[in-house]
């Protein structure tokens, strides 16, 4: 176990994961020879994890402990660090909503999350590169904001997800329904913005949107079915584009993204592709701003981004 590192996040899951962690640990002895970062904060972690995975002291696997944002915060040092090819990646689920631990079929018992990581065989899966316009250092809450871009292994959004993420993350504590009771306020305030989407440079969508998602991953915000028919590891994103909708409607529409059909709303447009452009444009919700991105539950300020799928970057233990 000395060629393995073990990032844990003791806050994901409003606290949870430290438990979690104890309990991986007590149902898999063998883990305590392997190297931990243990860490709440975001820069810290990434600072150590930096150190762990420095030059002549490289590990084979990296299994991150946590939620999607802890896993979002392993990739992008790894990416950082140009280390996608000898560092496979692994997770324990341990958040408030571990979408992406679901969609790799891992298991999601503490003990048996960790054995699996420990002993699976690497498997290549996408990556989205997700560069916006104009962030500043310092922006972002995982530890790789200084970046000119980031990496995405599950779903990146524009329009309402990107407020209900913002609010949820300010939580200390977060019920297990947050992600549908958050969906439903923002509802009540929250208006469609203008912006043109262009996929592999032919404009898909010049209107309205209340979301857009350029998912490598099926769901987000904790079984939410954006982009039922995504894999990820097929090459492309799928491009879902909601169209603006009034308020009344939204919760007629909202229970198709638990039932897997979204797709099949009249006021949803999605194609596949490898490279996207936003420009969004003209009047967005209250504050007069473009909404805030959604990445992997975190968030970044709106404006205009290009996204790209990287077929096969990362070495995931699924």
């Amino acid at each position: 176990m000395s060629d393995t590192v073990i990032l844990v996040n003791p806050r994901a899951g409003s606290g949870r994961a430290a438990a979690v962690w104890e309990r991986a640990r007590a149902a898999v002895p063998a883990a305590a020879a392997a190297r931990l970062v243990l860490a709440g904060d975001p820069e810290t972690a990434a600072r150590q994890l930096d150190d762990a995975l420095a030059e002549g002291n490289t590990p084979r696997r990296l299994i991150a402990v946590g939620g999607d944002g802890t896993v979002h915060l392993a990739a992008n040092r790894l990416v950082a660090d140009g280390l996608t090819d000898r560092v496979a990646l692994g997770m324990v689920a341990a958040g408030t909503g571990s979408d992406l631990a679901k969609t790799l079929g891992l298991p999601m018992a503490p003990g048996p999350a960790l054995d699996h990581a420990l002993h699976a065989d690497p498997r290549p899966m996408d990556l989205l590169r997700v560069t916006v316009e104009g962030t500043k250092a310092g922006e972002g809450a995982d530890g790789t904001a200084a970046a000119p871009s980031r990496v995405v292994l599950n779903v990146a959004s524009a329009g309402i997800s990107g407020g209900v993420a913002r609010r949820i993350n300010a939580m200390p504590v977060r019920r297990p329904t947050v992600y549908l009771t958050e969906a439903l306020r923002a509802v009540v305030r929250y208006r469609a913005f203008h912006g043109r989407v262009t996929v592999d440079g032919e404009v898909f969508h010049d209107d309205g949107i209340y979301l857009l998602a350029v998912a490598n991953g099926p769901s987000f915000g904790k079984g939410m079915k954006v982009a039922p028919e995504a894999k990820v590891d097929d090459g492309l994103a799928d491009v879902v584009v909601v169209k603006s909708l009034p308020a009344w409607r939204v919760p007629l529409e909202l229970p198709r993204l638990y039932l897997g059909n979204l797709l099949a709303s009249s006021k949803v447009i999605w194609c596949r592709g490898r490279r996207v452009r936003l420009d969004p444009a003209g009047e967005a919700p209250s504050s007069g701003a473009v909404p805030p991105l959604e990445i992997d539950g975190e968030t970044l300020p709106g404006a205009a981004t290009d996204f790209e799928i990287l077929p096969g970057a990362l070495l995931f233990l699924r």
